[in-house]
Order: C-alpha cells, then structure tokens, then sequence
C-alpha cells in the first residue's frame, strides 16, 4: 500500500561534461511584434493603475494588491500573446530546424539549455548534461554517478521553457549531499511537438536513467510543477497502463520509485471544476488560458488518461502503491487548479485506501 499521500495547501518554496548544444531562436513578424506590443501596454496599463491607487489603500492592502495586480498583469498576457510570442520572450532549442539553429535572432530571455549553461557558469560547477532519444537533453546538478537522483520536470503549459528549476534543484542537492545529483530533463516545447512527443522524452529518461546508468528505482523521486506534474501523471500512467502506441516502449520498475511530488498539477486542460472560476480574478492564468495551452500541447489528438486525470475514476490508479513509493501533492486555494488537485487527491485515497495528511502553508 502506498504510504501516503501529502496535500500542502499553499505556495510551495519554489552526454559529457562541456556539453555543446546548438541554440535555436525565434523571430516574430511584424504583426506578431505589434501585438506582443499591444498586450505589453495593457499589462502596463494594470501596472500604472495599481500606482496611481496606492494613496488611496490602506497600508495593510499593499502587499495583496500588489500581487492582484501582478495576477491580472499577466493574465492579461497570458490571454493575449501566442506560443511564438511566449517563446520569443522565452524560446526554446527544440522548435526550429538544425540549420536555423545557428542564426542570432534576437530574443529577450533564453532556452532551458542555454539558463543551464548561464547557471553552471555562475555557480562555478562544469555542466554535464546527457543527450537522450526524442531529441531531450537531461541536465545534471551533482555527480551522474550518484546513487539517489531527483528529476525535476518544469511547467510552463509544456511551452515555456525552464526558469528557476535550476536554482530549486541546485539548493537540494547541496543540502542533500555529494550521493544525491538533480536532473533537469530539457524537453521539446509545443506547438512545434505535441503529444505524445513529450511523454516519449520524459519515459526516455527514466529508462535511460535504471537501464543505463543503472539508478536503481527506489533512489529516484519525480518532480514536477503545473505541466511538469502532468507529465509525471502520465508516466505514472504508463507504468500502471502501457501506451498502445508501438513507437513508446512499456517502462519496466523492479521495485516501486521512491516517490513523486506534484505541484499544482494540471490534470486537466479544459476542467469545469469551481476553483476554474472562484480563482478568476486571483490566479495568472485563466480556464481560457488554460484550454489554449492545451489544444498547443494536444493539437488534434483526443484528450485520454494519459494527458488528463479523471474520466477513467478511481479504479485507473490501482496497483499504483507497486510503482509509486510516496506521492506529495502541494496546491494553494488560489490556484486554478486547485480543486482538480483535490479530486484527484480524493481519487488517489479511494483507490489506495490510503489517508490524506493536509498541511497548510502560509500564503
């Protein structure tokens, strides 16, 4: 029986070595640069207006506006930019062609690969990452050689490229010791690759990580956060329920993994639970928003098990207490997704017979 299953009700804390990878960077025309303006000035305007209030609040208020209006700045850019727009801001090394790789476009921030070199450089450590099947890169944090590993999948509605994971696992590692390394898994951003291409990288690594540099089960804990988390699920998935797709090979554990944290997982890209509108005006991110990150990571494929949690009940997830040691959910009741994280928590306890531990964080 799985031993238990922890809710926290809050915000949680967020090949060789000298790797070379190839940098790809997107450009935007000029009527995707007018309106990436456009939704720039209205997040601005929010800003301007949080401002010009400040004289008429109460001293106490400061700090929840402040981050109200921070909330409605970005779902303001959440509602309005593209996925090219996002990842021209923030691009990944996965969406265009080896020979546009090359070229110097500009762009406002980087990839993943390139936030993992910037982090190693200043942080002193020489970077060693693994090139995998798929076209994935896994990053490491600690020696490869490590017998406990921490992989850390990043959300970002599989389009976003990783931000400050690096610097999550990196604090870890060093609390945790020279016997335990972090992995960073650098996967392929949609709309370029949608599912299940994802998935495929994300099994990929976790073979790669007990076949071939032979970790052994119960010494690796998944880590995901929002997209991140729902990546897990669907590995968790393929454990219990093989894809039947032949181009993804069944994933095989002699014994349980230690365990998984989910963080405010997205269970679902197109949900009716009421936390989908409660959170309206308090979360970044809108059922709108959400419903467009998913039909980029989906495209035409048909919403299944192993993209979403809930339709198949609770009788999907048994036999998970002989794949999974622990599962941790962290959510916060401001978070959209919070009531989908509760249901799927209700489903995990019927099916597992397992208690629910609830630890309130402070907001």
């Amino acid at each position: 029986m799985l031993g238990n299953i922890n809710i926290s009700l809050g915000s949680p804390s967020t090949a060789s070595a000298g790797f070379i990878m190839a940098h790809c960077r997107t450009t935007l025309s000029i009527l995707h640069g007018f309106d990436f303006f456009i939704s720039l000035l209205k997040a601005i305007f929010y800003f301007m207006m949080f401002v010009l209030s400040v004289p008429f609040r109460s001293s106490e208020r400061h700090p929840k506006s402040m981050k109200h209006v921070i909330h409605s700045a970005l779902r303001v850019m959440n509602a309005r930019t593209s996925a090219k727009e996002f990842q021209w801001v923030h691009p990944s090394p996965f969406h265009c062609s080896n020979k546009d790789r090359t070229k110097n476009s500009r762009n406002m921030m980087t990839s993943t690969d390139e936030t993992y070199e910037a982090f190693a450089k200043a942080n002193n450590f020489e970077p060693i990452s693994t090139s995998l099947p798929e076209d994935a890169t896994a990053h490491w944090i600690g020696s490869p050689d490590a017998d406990r590993v921490l992989v850390v999948f990043h959300g970002g509605g599989i389009f976003y490229s990783a931000i400050t994971q690096f610097q999550f696992v990196y604090d870890v590692q060093e609390k945790a010791g020279k016997n335990t390394a972090g992995v960073v898994l650098s996967y392929s951003l949609a709309p370029e690759k949608q599912y299940p291409h994802q998935l495929k990288q994300v099994i990929a690594l976790i073979s790669y990580l007990i076949n071939e540099a032979c970790k052994k089960p119960e010494n690796i804990i998944l880590v995901g956060d929002s997209a991140g988390a729902n990546l897990i699920l669907g590995v968790i998935s393929h454990l219990l329920h093989p894809l039947p797709d032949p181009s993804i090979a069944p994933l095989h554990t002699a014994t349980p993994l230690k365990g998984v944290a989910l963080m405010t997982p997205m269970t679902n890209f197109n949900p009716t639970v009421p936390s989908y509108t409660t959170t309206l005006k308090k979360d970044f991110i809108s059922q709108h928003v959400l419903a467009t990150w998913g039909r980029y990571y989906m495209g035409e494929s048909p919403p299944n098990a192993y993209s979403r949690s809930g339709p198949e009940g609770e009788i999907w997830w048994d036999g998970m207490d002989t794949k999974i040691g622990e599962v941790m959910l962290v959510t916060r009741e401001r978070d959209i997704m919070f009531d989908g994280t509760q249901d799927f928590s209700d489903m995990l306890k019927v099916s597992l017979l397992t208690s629910l531990k609830a630890y309130e964080i402070a907001q």
